[in-house]
């Protein structure tokens, strides 16, 4: 499906929970990231048509989901906080919202059966869900979510609390479902989770974008932001003389010699390595690796955030 937003704004009140975002997002995996409060959880709302917006329009495949009821219908949620009905077990709870979605009772219940099997509750799903851990819960809130065959899936902190086991579960059912063409929307504070899954990123803070795009994509827009880039020569003897080359490069502000690579500073990373190979070949110096220590996205974000792409 493809998901537009022009110059959305949504108001509590005096509050914007999200500001003139612009956006066009299509099938896949689509990390939305920022820290509680950055207006990740509004910016889910105003797609599945639950806010409106207060300025700006919502567009998912040219119709709007607030009013369109057939196409809001086409999208699964999961949304960051729990909504069960505890007295049901969780083979009723999911049949139930498959019978809301037309399909006859006993039908539904196989489906929900084989659902709940899949992701991981095979054993459990005639349990009452008030007796479910955490964990528990959010399998059977991905089990509703997915069982209607939905073309969008909306998954809000979807791994907040869960263990290991279930989060590789999870991640290893996310990734199916967008293999299959869903377009997914995918809203973390936590920063792995999103690295893990896509490098197609929305970055939101204060309500506003950030930066859109792969991680590599969202650098080029920070000239200004300083990056560590660390070479290891094949030969270890070849240190101080790659030292010295580095440091005659426009592109290169500083170089610190450490015991089995060579470390520089660049605000010019692109410039950078369009000149590294001409010069290892003059030089005929053979590099064995080149990391970027600081291009995780956890550092990205910190800067990002920290607002060093508007300095001067």
């Amino acid at each position: 499906m493809s998901i537009v937003l022009e110059a959305a704004t949504r108001n509590y009140g005096l509050v914007q929970g999200v500001s003139n975002v612009s956006l066009e997002l299509g099938p896949g995996i689509t990390g939305i990231l920022g820290p509680n409060g950055a207006g990740k959880s509004t910016l889910m709302k105003l797609v599945l048509g639950l806010a409106r917006p207060s300025l700006g329009r919502v567009r998912i495949d040219d119709r709007d989901p607030a009013s369109d009821w057939e196409l809001r219908s086409r999208f699964g949620f999961v949304p960051e906080y729990d909504c069960f009905y505890d007295h049901m077990t969780a083979r009723e709870y999911v049949a139930h919202f498959l019978q809301l979605q037309g399909v006859v009772p006993d039908e539904a219940g196989e489906r929900a059966a084989a659902l709940l099997d899949d992701v991981g509750l095979g054993d459990a799903m005639e349990r009452r869900i008030r007796t479910y851990s955490h964990g528990m819960r959010q399998k059977a809130k991905f089990a509703r979510a997915i069982a209607h065959d939905p073309d969008l899936l909306v998954l809000d902190e979807p791994f907040q609390g869960t263990d290991p086991t279930t989060r590789r579960l999870l991640m290893e059912l996310i990734r199916s479902w967008a293999d299959a063409g869903r377009t997914i929307l995918l809203s973390s504070h936590i920063l792995h989770d999103v690295e893990a899954l896509t490098d197609s990123i929305v970055f939101l803070s204060g309500g506003q974008v950030l930066a859109v795009g792969d991680r590599h994509a969202i650098q080029k827009l920070m000239p200004h932001v300083r990056q560590k880039v660390r070479l290891t020569p094949i030969d270890a003897g070849q240190r101080p003389q790659l030292a010295r080359l580095l440091l005659e490069q426009p592109s290169v502000e500083g170089v610190s010699l450490q015991r089995d690579w060579v470390e520089i500073d660049t605000s010019d990373a692109e410039a950078f390595h369009h000149a590294l190979p001409s010069l290892l070949r003059k030089a005929k110096i053979a590099i064995q690796a080149i990391d970027s220590p600081g291009e995780d996205l956890e550092a990205l974000y910190e800067k990002l955030v920290g607002g060093e792409q508007w300095e001067a």
